[in-house]
């Protein structure tokens, strides 16, 4: 199948993470492109690809919101192909039910704001990038943490994802596309 895998990632754990579902998408033969919600290329279609996965990082309680502009653009094309959705946020690890029932919320809203019903949802916690934050935002996010006992230690980075779960997660959707393309078109498309 032909994939297209969208991402916006302000400090680099979301795209981290589509990185690991790209990879296994890949060894399962299946060809991706990878491109940034931030500057798609002109002409970029939906209707080129058999199947889509979306990935995007919460910023102040939000998705990015270019990817969400994007994904409510581009919502009727997409809901004419498989297609994934995956959240990444929050400093906490990802068994936490507090965390869980926030990282599900998220995923609603977005769901919500786009109005596209992707098949596939998963929601990985996130990492503290102290080293990539400028001052502001360094204080702001050891704030946070202090508040939610996490690391405050600004001097390091520190990383929450379930590398175990996006692995899976991975290859379930990497088997779940090539029976759906399948199921669509028959055993030569897979």
């Amino acid at each position: 199948m032909k994939i297209l895998a969208l991402y916006g990632s302000r400090f680099g754990q979301a795209k981290a993470v589509l990185g690991r579902i790209v990879q296994a998408l890949g060894d399962a033969g299946h060809l991706v492109t990878v491109v940034d919600a931030k500057s798609p290329p002109p002409g970029l279609a939906p209707e080129d690809f058999d199947a889509v996965v979306v990935a995007a990082s919460i910023i102040m309680g939000r998705h990015e919101s270019y990817v969400r502009r994007w994904v409510k653009a581009n919502a009727g094309a997409l809901a004419e192909l498989p297609g994934a959705f995956v959240s990444v946020n929050g400093t906490s690890p990802e068994a936490d039910p507090e965390w869980r029932a926030a990282a599900n919320r998220y995923v609603a809203q977005f769901i919500s704001q786009t109005g596209w019903r992707p098949r596939w949802t998963a929601a990985f916690s996130g990492a503290l990038r102290y080293s990539r934050y400028g001052p502001v935002t360094r204080w702001i996010m050891r704030k946070i943490a202090e508040k939610e006992g996490g690391p405050t230690d600004t001097s390091r980075d520190y990383e929450f994802t379930d590398w175990d779960a996006v692995a899976r997660f991975a290859g379930t959707l990497a088997t779940d596309f090539a029976q759906a393309a399948w199921e669509i078109t028959g055993p030569d498309a897979a």
